[in-house]
């Protein structure tokens, strides 16, 4: 893949297709692209800028390092994807490549300033950073109040929602992540992951094919295991 291309995708996916072909430009020549290799350590935070990321390709972890041998995975990051980096942060963060990545790195203050002199590619951008929002409060939800089925029912439906595909009438989740790091974005112990998925699996509600792939088979269950509002096909 050229140099170009992860820019491309950025402006297809992120940017409004009538947007000024200078504005795209101006941010083109902001944007640092990154290649990260699975288990690679993505070194973005030089100096003091804080970043924003875009995810052309693949999956990564966000880690919080707490103390000195506590860490945490704040997140997970797919293809088609913003990421906010901050190392003014009072908690010390590392973003891990769980596949091969493709990233463009833009420092923030100059990327908000731009994409705001464009107008509509700042409404953009702001409609990505409240889905960014809403995403978190779920989170805060999942963690502070819900039980272990309601959290890992919450993962499965929310990575339906990011890297979910069709495959007649379930849907397929290629995970990424292990069983480990699934637990521990979750606050939740590896041999209970395990657990919760034998009884969803018991259930009737996922299947599973191999190791990393997750058939969801019935979503109403699931969004009934994960204590959400009703949901209508």
């Amino acid at each position: 893949m050229s140099q170009v291309e992860p820019f491309e995708h950025f402006a297809k996916t992120i940017l409004p297709p009538d947007l000024h072909v200078s504005c795209i430009k101006r941010l083109q020549s902001l944007g640092r692209i990154h290649h990260v290799g699975p288990g690679e350590l993505a070194e973005l935070n030089e100096g003091s800028h804080r970043w924003v990321v875009f995810f052309s390709a693949g999956a990564a972890k966000l880690v919080a390092h707490v103390g000195v041998d506590r860490e945490h995975i704040v997140c997970f990051a797919f293809g088609g994807e913003f990421l906010a980096l901050s190392p003014a942060s009072q908690t010390h963060h590392a973003l891990h490549a769980l596949t091969a990545c493709r990233l463009i790195a833009f420092p923030a203050r100059e990327f908000m300033r731009v994409a705001t002199e464009c107008g509509n590619a700042a409404c953009s951008i702001f409609d990505r950073s409240l889905l960014a929002l809403d995403r978190a409060r779920e989170e805060s939800v999942l963690l502070g109040r819900k039980t272990a089925r309601e959290r890992m029912a919450s993962f499965l439906l929310t990575m339906v929602e990011r890297i979910g595909e069709h495959r007649g009438e379930a849907i397929s989740l290629i995970l990424p992540m292990s069983r480990r790091e699934i637990a521990d974005s979750l606050g939740l112990t590896i041999e209970t992951v395990s657990r919760q998925l034998t009884e969803l699996r018991n259930s009737g509600i996922i299947a599973s094919q191999g190791r990393f792939e997750i058939l969801i088979l019935d979503r109403v269950s699931l969004r009934e295991c994960a204590a959400l509002v009703p949901w209508i096909a």
